[in-house]
């Protein structure tokens, strides 16, 4: 065919070519085991499930940056975890890492440690992670999966035991801060095609196939410019995912600090796909709740285990709706102007059901003040601190959140909102009605705790005295049973660990509590 292309044979190349230009500008993340084709997740959401791949991401430039000088080790920027996916088809689970940089394929020690049985505390092999990692979680692992090229070639899993498998691939691409990993299956015994899991990722440090410690190794920290020991840190965890900073999860020495990884995400199987939305969710063991918090967070917030609340109600009442009780998440930050909390029950069936209190004590460090331990409305449940305020939320009161300031009357103020369809409820309080409180800079802590109640016609609904139904024993309850008339406690799991048995013979004292610290 000769002459002159037509007008629109013209239009199509030029298109064509622009098009190949744009592609080459705009290069896709390498694919060495796998095609990963799912949507990263949004700057807040943190993890998803798309086109059956879980995908986590972590922000940037998070991790320690603890090093030796003189060793130029570890190349930390090599330990900042980015996004971390994983994909199933029934026979193999592939995972895919991506990090701010891999200048060293053998610096980063990745462990992936999954429980296959989220809703049973029971099970599991062991809180502490393997290798003399010095640090561990507030739950038990069945299986870890770890890569780490000091160790081997291969990814490898600890399964039930303190001693490695091999088994598997394992690709990387430097360039692109890449390594990806298959595992089959069958090294994971009890992994369920269909059901939910639980899973984090730990970074650590390679150490000849096991794990650096920066304490030991006095390491130099660039944050504050002196060089550490274990007195200063003592868990060897470099990286973890979550929104909150790496130091703000774990830091601190044996006897003052938190060696638990605290984030993980709970996801669905279906038929061996993730499936569902999946939940980023934080849990330390109730001995770190105790522990001080020396950060300062922007937003703090604090989950809880769904179901383990208590479950006395009337069956002839239908009263309480417990799972309208039953804390899941507590999230907490200041615009400078107000305190705003978000509660998120399993369900609100009833907006009428729980009584929601928050008690504050503005000087922890100081054990005089306060103004009393016992909590208000009757509660039959105290603290072992004196509290100076109380913020409460309760629509049998009023459709207002209420402040308790050094009183046991309440002064309605602030503003509520309800999405009883998401189980969450949302207040504003003004920091003018809580006078005090000092978190302008972020410069004092304060102690808090959050405890659900059963509402009562606005004061507090007593199991004991109402000769409630206990679907655990089959049996009607008195305060010989259960004195206290708490059914969720944030953060204890579970709650009838905390608080049990009668006046005489039983605990009716809430020791978990938080030290933090809020700037604006």
């Amino acid at each position: 065919m000769g002459g002159k292309p037509a007008p629109l044979l013209v239009a199509l190349l030029v298109l064509a070519a622009s098009m190949a230009v744009l592609a080459a500008a705009e290069p896709q993340p390498p694919s060495l085991l796998r095609s990963w084709v799912g949507k990263p997740p949004g700057v807040t959401e943190v993890v998803a499930v798309s086109a059956g791949e879980l995908i986590i991401s972590d922000p940037a430039d998070d991790q320690y940056k603890f090093y030796r000088p003189d060793w130029n080790w570890p190349i930390t920027s090599d330990l900042d975890l980015l996004e971390a996916r994983f994909y199933s088809d029934g026979g193999n689970l592939y995972l895919r890492f991506k990090l701010s940089t891999l200048k060293s394929e053998y610096c980063p020690y990745i462990m992936v440690p999954i429980d296959f049985t989220p809703d049973d505390p029971t099970d599991g092999f062991s809180e502490w992670l393997p290798d003399w990692s010095d640090a561990r979680l507030a739950w038990r692992w069945v299986a870890i999966i770890g890569i780490n090229l000091g160790k081997g070639g291969q990814p490898f899993v600890f399964y039930q035991s303190w001693s490695p498998t091999f088994t598997g691939q394992l690709a990387l691409d430097k360039s692109s801060g890449v390594i990806e990993a298959v595992v089959p299956l069958t090294s994971l015994p009890g992994f369920p095609k269909s059901g939910r899991v639980r899973l984090t990722v730990v970074v650590f440090a390679n150490d000849y196939g096991g794990i650096w410690d920066p304490g030991k190794y006095n390491a130099y920290d660039p944050r504050t410019g002196i060089f550490i020991s274990e007195d200063l840190y003592a868990p060897n965890v470099y990286d973890t995912i979550g929104l909150a900073r790496t130091w703000d999860e774990v830091y601190g020495s044996w006897a003052k600090g938190i060696r638990e990884v605290a984030p993980y995400v709970v996801v669905e199987l279906s038929n061996g796909v993730f499936a569902g939305a999946p939940k980023l969710e934080r849990m330390l063991s109730y001995a770190n709740t105790l522990a001080k918090r020396t950060v300062i967070w922007k937003v703090w917030s604090v989950s809880d285990p769904a179901d383990d609340q208590y479950k006395f109600y009337r069956p002839d009442w239908n009263w309480p709706i417990t799972s309208d009780l039953d804390l899941r998440e507590v999230t907490l930050w200041s615009d400078g102007a107000n305190l705003r909390l978000r509660f998120k029950l399993s369900t609100l069936q009833n907006s009428y059901c729980p009584y929601i209190m928050v008690p504050i004590d503005f000087t922890p460090d100081d054990p005089t003040d306060g103004f009393s331990e016992w909590l208000p409305d009757w509660s039959d449940t105290r603290l072992p601190w004196k509290w100076d305020a109380i913020i409460g939320v309760n629509l049998g009161k009023g459709g207002q959140p209420f402040v308790f300031y050094q009183s046991w009357s309440p002064t309605f103020t602030g503003s509520l909102s309800i999405d009883a369809s998401s189980g969450v409820i949302e207040v504003s309080i003004p920091l003018s009605a809580l006078p005090g409180l000092r978190i302008y800079k972020g410069v004092a802590p304060m102690r808090l705790t959050v405890i659900t109640f059963a509402n009562s016609f606005g004061g507090i609904w007593d199991p004991g005295k109402n000769n409630a139904y206990d679907p655990a024993t089959g049996k009607t309850i008195t305060e010989n049973d259960y004195a206290s008339t708490a059914y969720d406690v944030g953060g204890q799991s579970p709650t009838w660990e905390l608080l049990y048995g009668g006046w005489a013979t039983g605990d009716y004292t809430v020791d978990t509590s938080f030290t933090i610290a809020i700037a604006v």
